[in-house]
């Protein structure tokens, strides 16, 4: 029965005084004890109002128990005062050890267990956690209890227990059989337990969290609390998360909370919702009929995950993961990953709006142009995601509608606004519209100038050559650096440079100075000035070491002439030496352009 009809069912049972022992059952945290404390507090019976309860959670022995019920009708007793004093007046020799319970009770002793038959009569005592009771208290003697109070005293027993954890499956039996006048079961829906659970746990999410928690079929109220905790921690304080959004994180985020809170009843497990495009599985592809009972168990979690939205797995599923079992994660990451999905939703929204103002553009002529442009308007914060032609395309189509100019440069402004606070404009497709001879709104245009201006301004002559290294090729950026770079700008890279660094730039320079008919006409002086460069490091006695491998490798490319002779101490001659360095420089640079 639903928590609603087993809360009418068990205030009926409770009604009729000819039912002593009542029994409530269902699995675990499903709300039996919530159920319980609504009867009692909405009952019009005093008795059922004035309820005792104990838990049997590691109670040894039956003394044990009845300690804890005496503990649980003290504090009760100002409540009560009438039953109190009745309880007084039947065992009078025991009211100074009663009124000291009064103020406070201690430890166990043999007054107050004298005291239990008079505390206990004509009460209606709840016991619950029945199949949590130590292994030494034994059936019998909890039997013994309920028999003796309900048939010596005139108690009522309501039993709780979880009926899916009973270690000792002939307990419940036995129950069944010699005491229990009244069994009722809780079966709990998924909705209502997410309804106990969101009234203790609030979250921003709720109502996402509730349609795959109701479609995993979820039903304990504590893991249902602990999987609205865990979206909420991972999630954080991000409250204006769109719908797409949400229905990408939050179905795979409570799946893998409640298969690691065991919620789901024969779930799959992590690897599976990790990999759950993977085909590698045996089982890939084949007919139902070809499948064993694992496969057609991953089949059907297939198409639940499906079902439930879930239609991949990617780094966010992974941190969920690695957050679950760790306690840990990195909010950077999560806030980036979330930041890159809203992204893409808002990219696929405008693409959409898009597409149907051009249907309605192009097929409903009987939209009036107002119309129109308050459509238009939607997308005004939308164009950054178009690039620079689709922009163009879109404002021009704008611009023809009646009021269309204004909302057309709306359009404009906001694209270069997030154009300009972009980080890196070195890849930013005008190379591409400069091939393609496209019309690009002239305010792009400039941007795209602009930009470019100051991308080149920050970039060095090392930036150029390493472009060139990794990319196998150059393109306008690289053309215009290596272009203006001077004798000054080489000098400079190849003094601070070291390591693989220095190594990839000084080995390319050489390179390309061994092959000057293919660079010289794009880098214009470029080439000049690196071997100029070179010159002067290997004439400065402060650069022995940087001389040295220059001049190693200048020599294994053949090119030594090109670098001044070793000038040895004593030695005569020197200028006679200058002269055939400059002379081998011409001859070298004249040989080359000749070939």
């Amino acid at each position: 029965m639903s928590l609603k009809s087993t809360k009418a069912q068990l205030i009926h049972v409770l009604a009729d005084q000819e039912n002593k022992v009542v029994a409530l059952s269902g699995k675990w945290g499903t709300g039996k004890s919530h159920l319980w404390r609504q009867v009692k507090e909405e009952s019009k019976d005093g008795k059922v109002n004035a309820a005792l309860y104990v838990s049997l959670f590691g109670l040894s022995n039956i003394e044990q128990v009845k300690l804890k019920i005496v503990q649980s009708a003290i504090p009760s007793a100002d409540q009560h005062p009438t039953w109190w004093d009745s309880t007084k007046k039947g065992w009078a020799a025991a009211s100074k050890v009663l009124e000291s319970f009064h103020k406070g009770f201690s430890a166990l002793n043999e007054i107050a267990l004298l005291a239990v038959p008079s505390i206990l009569k004509d009460r209606v005592i709840v016991i619950d956690d029945i199949e949590r009771k130590h292994e030494r208290l034994s059936v019998d003697e909890v039997l013994g209890f309920v028999d003796e109070f309900t048939q010596q005293h005139g108690a009522r027993i309501i039993l709780i227990l979880n009926s899916d954890e009973l270690s000792d499956p002939d307990l419940w039996d036995t129950l069944r059989e010699k005491v229990i006048d009244q069994e009722i079961r809780l079966d709990t829906s998924p909705a209502e337990a997410f309804d106990i659970a969101v009234s203790l746990v609030s979250s921003h999410y709720a109502e996402r969290i509730r349609t795959t928690v109701e479609g995993c079929g979820v039903t304990n109220i504590r893991i249902i609390s602990k999987i609205i905790r865990a979206v909420s921690r991972i999630l954080g304080e991000q409250k204006n998360l769109s719908d797409d959004v949400l229905a990408r994180v939050i179905p795979s985020t409570v799946l893998l909370s409640a298969i690691y809170y065991k919620g789901i009843d024969d779930g799959p497990d992590f690897d599976f919702v990790l990999n759950v495009d993977n085909r590698d599985w045996a089982d890939w592809g084949k007919k139902e009929e070809e499948l064993d009972e694992e496969g057609k168990r991953r089949a059907q979690w297939r198409l639940k995950l499906r079902q439930l939205g879930i239609h991949g797995s990617d780094e966010y599923e992974r941190l969920v993961v690695d957050y679950l079992k760790s306690g840990l994660f990195d909010v950077t990451e999560v806030t980036n990953l979330i930041a890159r999905y809203a992204s893409a939703a808002e990219a696929m929204r405008t693409h959409g709006l898009r597409n149907q103002l051009y249907e309605h553009i192009n097929w409903h002529h009987t939209m009036t142009d107002a119309e129109l442009v308050a459509e238009a308007k939607l997308l005004v914060k939308l164009v950054h995601h178009l690039d620079a032609l689709n922009l163009t395309a879109l404002c021009d189509a704008v611009s023809e509608l009646d009021d269309g100019k204004s909302v057309a440069e709306e359009m404009v402004d906001h694209w270069i606004e997030v154009f300009r606070q972009k980080s890196n404009h070195e890849d930013d497709g005008s190379d591409l519209l400069n091939a393609l001879r496209r019309p690009v709104h002239p305010r792009v245009r400039a941007a795209f100038d602009a930009a470019k201006t100051t991308a080149h301004a920050k970039l060095t002559v090392v930036d150029a050559v390493r472009n060139i290294i990794e990319r196998s090729g150059w393109g306008h950026t690289e053309t215009a650096i290596m272009t203006s770079a001077t004798v000054q700008d080489f000098e400079v890279a190849m003094k601070t440079l070291e390591g693989d660094g220095f190594k990839h730039f000084v080995c390319r320079c050489v390179d390309m100075c061994m092959h000057r008919r293919t660079y010289d006409s794009h880098f214009g002086t470029a080439l000049d000035h690196f071997i100029e460069a070179c010159r002067n490091i290997c004439a400065d006695p402060a650069q022995r070491r940087l001389s040295r491998t220059l001049r190693m490798l200048f020599e294994d490319a053949k090119l030594q002439a090109v670098l001044p002779p070793v000038v040895l101490a004593g030695s005569i001659g020197v200028v006679t030496q200058a002269d055939q360095y400059a002379s081998a420089v011409d001859a070298e640079v004249a040989d080359d352009v000749g070939d």
